[in-house]
């Protein structure tokens, strides 16, 4: 994947009142799963990411490998649940590490979705367009290796539903790969989270 980090929208992410006494549980959980998928989209995306926290300047927020790690690790389902919540820097640093590689991701999240669509309509065949069927595939089974890898055991999911949850976050990293897509996606976030 290569880097572009140009000519971003600058947008002042507000905390909404409700959420005055700290980062939720739903959206701490809400971006690592972005995050997971990310990773399964692109093999060197862990890499990515460290190259992009300094790149974007977020080094304040995230010091270090160890302090992205502590970060992802604020998600109650994983394996190491850090009993601790994300700050709302920590959490606007890792809504535009999402948003700067769901741009650099564009044009698979598109080829991904259409596929998946293809498929609904039983039109893969049709189409010629069985390798694409592949590619689909071939995230999905990233998506659930690292998810069941990475989860405390037992999954809180069933495989089906964790294939349900890798096509759900195409939609959310192409939503948040356009224009004003960081405000997209930090609202988003807050959709139906609790205080």
């Amino acid at each position: 994947m290569q880097l572009n980090t140009s000519a971003s929208v600058n947008l002042d992410l507000h905390v909404p009142k409700d959420f005055v006494r700290g980062c939720p549980r739903s959206v701490r959980t809400d971006i690592d799963h972005l995050l997971l998928a990310i990773e399964a989209l692109d093999l060197e995306a862990v890499e990515v990411m460290l190259v992009l926290i300094e790149q974007l300047n977020l080094e304040k927020t995230i010091p270090s490998r160890v302090a992205f790690w502590r970060l992802r690790n604020t998600n109650p389902l994983r394996r190491n649940y850090q009993r601790t919540s994300l700050s709302w820097d920590e959490l606007k640093a890792l809504v535009k590490i999402v948003c700067t590689l769901a741009k650099q991701l564009d044009t698979g999240l598109r080829l991904l979705i259409s596929t998946h669509q293809q498929i609904v309509e039983n039109k893969i065949e049709a189409l010629g367009l069985q390798q694409n069927q592949a590619f689909l595939e071939n995230y999905i089974d990233r998506f659930t290796s690292l998810y069941i890898g990475r989860m405390r055991s037992p999954s809180p999911l069933s495989n089906t539903e964790i294939r349900e949850l890798a096509l759900h976050l195409l939609t959310r990293l192409l939503l948040c790969s356009g224009v004003a897509g960081e405000f997209r996606l930090w609202n988003s976030l807050f959709d139906g989270a609790i205080a």
